[in-house]
């Protein structure tokens, strides 16, 4: 039985499908289940700093308009939940947010957006399948 599930967004179709699944989880078969949704922004270094640009307003304001519909529909559903947003490796990051909490299930989509998506299509459900201490469902 899934008690706790971690909903990774990022605002591409395959996290709203994802966590449109979660909701149906919560709602029909774990009616006890709570969700946690979460959006880590990536870590970005940069060897030179940039003049008059916050960069971390700026990922903190995208995380927020990417949380706030996600809030939005599972407080429709009346579905018991919280919201996290991080900053570090988005893989790293997802498995040990679960690790932490005590989540008992993953549900995320197959890939999302996000910079150089074209390159690393699905390597962050891939880290997260190949690292997490808890069963990982993967939406398409």
């Amino acid at each position: 039985m899934y008690n706790h599930i971690l909903v990774p967004i990022d605002g591409s179709q395959q996290s709203d499908r994802a966590l449109d699944h979660a909701i149906k989880l919560s709602m029909h078969g774990y009616p006890n289940a709570r969700i946690t949704i979460i959006h880590v922004s990536p870590q970005i270094i940069l060897n030179e700093p940039l003049m008059s640009v916050p960069l971390s307003d700026t990922l903190a304001e995208e995380g927020q308009k990417i949380i706030e519909p996600a809030s939005a529909k599972l407080m429709e559903n009346r579905v018991a939940f919280k919201s996290v947003t991080l900053t570090g490796d988005p893989s790293t990051t997802i498995c040990h947010q679960a690790d932490t909490d005590g989540h008992d299930l993953i549900v995320m989509g197959s890939r999302g957006v996000g910079l150089m998506s074209e390159i690393f299509l699905g390597s962050v459900s891939h880290g997260v399948i190949k690292h997490a201490n808890c069963p990982v469902l993967i939406i398409k």
